[in-house]
């Protein structure tokens, strides 16, 4: 690749990334630490830093700092001046240690998780753009030096999964400071048509149409000044994961903004873990701090009857519910809020109390999308990351997805399980281009039938996997309690509750006393509560206990004075 080409790229970067740094706060900085590492895994693949790449680097650096002299030298003296080339060079690898040891973390990349959560809570879209121009970048890097090595290749597929992997990040608030965004001004045809380029899900765009189209009559009635119906915008998302559910969210938050419904617009995603406390006091704590994140905006509440645990009498969650049935009302005309999951668990939600009832009138329900929509998100996964299948790569894809779709259950995981078929292809890709001396941009872009993963590799044998939890409770428990647990049966009931268990580290002590079941699980990090109250309540039926009426369940670190939760069920 010649000098030209290089800086042609390194500016197509600047350009993708531009949008963002105009954000201010930190995001110049995430974005060119990032870089960084991104070039010191490169580097570390082919052991060193060529003059190639350290140009691709300075360009882009010279761009995003505004320094006219550096980018003199990039054009103007990098291949007329050798000694200036080489005392930029070594200016730009200290430059780069500086940046890489500026974090604790020696190769995780701050800014797509940055970019994950700053999404979610603003309504942008800066994830996906940013992501795949870094990925590019890094190909340019890789194929700078004009070969491609199997070194090389497992460093763009380390690279990627960098990219793509989301965690919680403590510069979050730093970077986003100071506070001043808002979501880029678009009209609501512009929100539509982005809907309509969604795959699939045709039932759930003509319903938001219906919806907006009711919306603007609502703002034209009450721009002359004429009674407005009473309009309640809360609700329930119903169907399976992976169905889309979080991006319809995001986007009808941007309809109710452009509409005048919402001043904001941004969506704020949570579940049980972000809403309950394990305290007396945290959980409304909780509860009203994300409220007021939300406000103006929109509250996704992922998985929502996770807050009602069935056969639960004493749980933080129904205070979650009471708290947030409160807040809804104190902010009727300045938030939104949509609860999420599978259909029958939603409907038993809503319906167990009057007062999400009578909030939640809306219900947009999800479906599985089909072997071709699966095989349509493929591709655009493919697009946006720079790769094409060939003909034949999709029809044996499709066979795999029509495969794959008709052994489907209720947790079939849709898009979800395409992006995690996506992943394995590339780096079948890998492999296979690892014995090709010539990679031109055809060979490293193009996806062959053999690098679509066969069906084995997505779904391990029965043998070749670790038994599920309620699979260990099923095998352990026929040999352990044939016949329904006796009231000496204590012993024998510890044992098969530690055989369930021991493959997640966690460790249970089980008491009997008048009629109450008590059970102290332990492990290094306290065992979450709703896991452990799923899998009591899994568990139960099997040991067909007449003699116990009531279950007592804590959780604690080894050698912790004091339980970090607690939750009493009835049998």
């Amino acid at each position: 690749m010649n000098h030209r080409e290089i800086k042609k790229e390194s500016n197509l970067l600047y350009k993708a990334v531009l949008p963002l740094l105009e954000k201010g706060g930190n995001f110049e900085r995430l974005v060119l630490t990032d870089l960084a590492k991104i070039l010191q895994i490169c580097g570390r693949s082919h052991g060193e830093l060529t003059s190639n790449e350290l140009l691709a680097f300075l360009v882009v650096f010279a761009l995003i700092k505004r320094d006219t002299e550096k980018l003199h030298i990039a054009i103007d003296l990098w291949d007329t001046s050798s000694e200036v080339r080489r005392n930029t060079e070594k200016e730009m690898l200290r430059l780069l240690l500086e940046l890489t040891n500026s974090t604790n973390q020696s190769e995780q990349l701050a800014l797509p998780s940055v970019l994950n959560k700053f999404d979610e809570e603003k309504g942008a879209n800066y994830l996906d753009k940013v992501v795949n121009a870094l990925y590019r970048f890094a190909q340019v890097i890789v194929k700078a030096d004009g070969k491609v090595t199997m070194q090389e290749m497992e460093a763009l597929s380390q690279i990627w999964q960098l990219l793509h992997s989301y965690n919680s990040s403590e510069t979050y608030a730093q970077a986003i400071a100071p506070e001043n965004f808002s979501l880029p001004v678009q009209n609501v045809d512009d929100v539509l048509a982005e809907l309509n380029k969604l795959v699939g899900m045709e039932n759930i765009k003509t319903e938001v149409r219906t919806l907006t189209n009711f919306l603007r009559v609502q703002q034209a009635r009450a721009q002359r000044g004429m009674a407005k119906t009473p309009t309640s915008l809360h609700a329930v998302f119903s169907g399976p994961p992976g169905t889309g559910k979080t991006t319809v969210a995001r986007l009808m938050g941007k309809i109710f903004k452009e509409l005048g419904f919402l001043a904001k617009g941004h969506l704020v995603e949570t579940d049980r873990a972000g809403m309950v406390a394990s305290h007396i006091g945290g959980t409304a704590e909780k509860v009203d701090a994300l409220v007021k994140s939300a406000l103006d905006g929109v509250l996704f509440i992922d998985e929502a009857y996770a807050l009602k645990p069935l056969n639960s009498t004493q749980d933080f969650g129904q205070e979650a519910i009471d708290v947030l049935i409160k807040r809804m009302e104190d902010y009727r005309n300045r938030l939104v809020v949509i609860v999420a999951g599978y259909t029958d668990e939603m409907v038993t939600f809503v319906e167990s109390n009057p007062g999400l009832k009578s909030r939640f009138n809306r219900y947009f329900y999800f479906k599985d999308y089909t072997p071709d929509e699966l095989v349509a998100i493929f591709n655009k996964l493919c697009k946006d990351s720079h790769f094409k299948p060939t003909e034949a790569a999709n029809q044996t894809l499709r066979a795999l997805l029509n495969t794959l779709y008709d052994r489907r259950d209720r947790t079939f995981g849709n898009a979800r399980l395409v992006r995690n078929l996506f992943e394995k292809t590339i780096e079948q890709q890998a492999n296979r281009l690892a014995v090709i001396s010539t990679l031109t941009d055809e060979v490293l872009t193009t996806i062959q039938p053999e690098d679509i993963p066969l069906l084995e590799v997505l779904l391990p044998r029965q043998s070749d996997r670790e038994p599920t939890r309620q699979e260990a409770i099923n095998l352990n428990a026929t040999s352990v309690l044939d016949e329904p647990l006796p009231q000496d049966g204590i012993q024998q009931l510890t044992t098969l509750i530690n055989q369930a268990l021991q493959p997640d580290g966690i460790t249970a002590k089980a008491n009997l006393k008048d009629h109450s079941l008590q059970i102290l699980f332990e492990a290094e990090t306290a065992p979450s509560e709703q896991q452990m109250v799923d899998f009591v309540n899994e568990m139960l039926p099997r040991l067909k206990p007449s003699f116990i009426t009531q279950v007592q369940l804590y959780g604690r670190q080894p050698g912790a004075e004091f339980p970090a939760w607690s939750q009493e069920l009835t049998v």
